[in-house]
């Protein structure tokens, strides 16, 4: 689905996902979560691209929750709600599983489903004024396994259930010392301080992204459901590439590596 509540741009091997909803925080409804499937999916085929951020405008939400005023049309009747979280899940999914770099962009409210794609990207970054809730007890709306437990190989069971049985709010503070996002940097100069750190993993080598983030998905994943043989593939398949050679050559050579994903 088309949508103008998910803006997508492409500047050299970064690719922006910006939830655009900000007269409502960029509250999420049915037709962003397909934007946002449809964005990283496209995002997944371009072999230029070898970053995603994912960010939302207006400057004062990433995402705050669930865009509420439309539950009743869209999250209610026969199917309604299996399809919504469907939508929602294969959106996650693919933010989850893509094999490209992600990094969350948080200025300002990150809200229930907010954390959930949060929890989604590889890397969080947040600004000081940003604040995180999952609200889910108010709505008695539920999450689902995965979503939960996305949250809880973060932070642990219990700030877990502080979040959604306590119905505490962290601020950025509490949200990375607890484990929620990896840093909190200035509000002033974020875009460029996250556009540089995409720079620069996007100057690495992709075959060790992929083969990294592979191998740690395997980790968190229970032991019966690990691919351990496609991890040791994709482990020995960067000894055996063009890149590892290149950035043999170029360490000794003192210079940048180009890399080429092969």
């Amino acid at each position: 689905m088309k949508t103008d509540k998910i803006l997508v741009r492409k500047h050299g091997p970064i690719g922006h996902i910006v939830f655009n909803n900000p007269s409502k925080l960029n509250a999420i409804s049915l037709e962003m979560w397909e934007g946002l499937g449809d964005a990283v999916a496209a995002f997944d085929a371009d072999d230029e691209v070898r970053v995603m951020v994912v960010s939302g405008a207006g400057g004062k939400a990433f995402v705050a929750g669930a865009d509420v005023s439309r539950y009743e049309e869209e999250r209610m009747g026969d199917g309604a709600q299996e399809h919504y979280a469907r939508t929602g899940e294969r959106a996650l999914r693919l933010l989850y599983d893509t094999p490209k770099a992600t990094i969350a962009a948080i200025d300002g409210y990150c809200i229930g489903g907010g954390i959930s794609v949060a929890v989604s990207c590889d890397l969080r970054l947040a600004t000081p004024p940003s604040t995180f809730a999952q609200p889910a007890m108010r709505y008695g709306i539920g999450y689902r396994y995965k979503s939960l437990r996305r949250v809880s190989d973060l932070i642990g069971p219990a700030a877990t259930k502080e979040l959604l049985i306590g119905g505490k709010t962290f601020d950025a503070a509490t949200a990375c010392a607890k484990g929620l996002v990896g840093e909190v940097l200035p509000q002033e100069g974020f875009a460029a301080a996250i556009d540089q750190m995409a720079q620069k993993i996007a100057a690495g080598a992709p075959l060790t992204l992929k083969q990294v983030k592979h191998a740690i998905a395997q980790i968190v994943r229970d032991p019966a459901d690990r691919e351990l043989d496609e991890a040791e593939a994709l482990f020995l398949a960067c000894y055996a590439s063009q890149d590892y050679r290149e950035g043999i050559r170029a360490f000794a050579e003192k210079r940048k590596p180009v890399f080429v994903g092969r």
